[in-house]
């Protein structure tokens, strides 16, 4: 008599990408929504202005080269991450060095953005809706850099040769997805809060 349960493979290449890509973009696009209610914070209390405590007299616009270098090396890690994983398959060594890269670059965005926390200008304490909007706001987004750090080192620790970075490069090279669109979180909080 035949069996009528078919065995299957515990997971197969083509559906486990599909499934980390389709996992990915909903992460992202609930993301998307966590910080467009940042956003929305920015712009309402700046129209509300009660009081004028919007932009305080004690409050000075942070560095502008400060902000611009931390999102130059979030998207030194975004890209330098986008080329290594691509790069795992043919050429290993070449991806594990770029890997590498956008860690270091990483964390490097990570050290700067808390030295600009120490530095600010402004005391957060002092009350207002831009230092509280300010401050929220890039606090939420190195949680999440340090948070995608974590992960990108994850990625180079299982790059051995039976590791899962190299069993599934496809679902591997998906997580650039989200330093880009962490990169791109950056770009926009750089322009709202250092140039409106």
């Amino acid at each position: 008599m035949p069996s009528l349960i078919a065995r299957t493979p515990e997971w197969a290449p083509e559906v486990d990408a599909r499934l980390a890509r389709v996992g990915m973009w909903i992460w992202m696009g609930a993301d998307a929504l966590f910080f467009a209610a940042w956003f929305f914070a920015f712009f309402y209390l700046r129209a509300l202005n009660n009081n004028h405590d919007w932009m305080s007299v004690w409050v000075v616009h942070p560095r502008r080269y400060m902000g611009g270098s931390i999102l130059l090396l979030i998207a030194i890690s975004a890209g330098a991450y986008w080329l290594g994983a691509r790069a795992l398959v043919n050429q290993r060594s070449k991806g594990r060095t770029l890997l590498w890269l956008a860690l270091a670059a990483g964390i490097l965005c990570v050290v700067l953005q808390i030295y600009e926390f120490r530095h600010l200008g402004f005391d957060p304490q002092l009350g207002g809706g831009y230092p509280s909007v300010f401050i929220g706001l890039t606090g939420a987004w190195l949680v999440q850099v340090v948070g995608a750090m974590l992960w990108l080192a994850s990625h180079i620790a299982q790059m051995r040769p039976n590791g899962d970075v190299m069993v599934r490069p496809a679902s591997a090279a998906i997580f650039g997805y989200f330093l880009a669109f962490l990169a791109g979180i950056g770009l926009i909080s750089y322009l709202v809060l250092y140039f409106v």
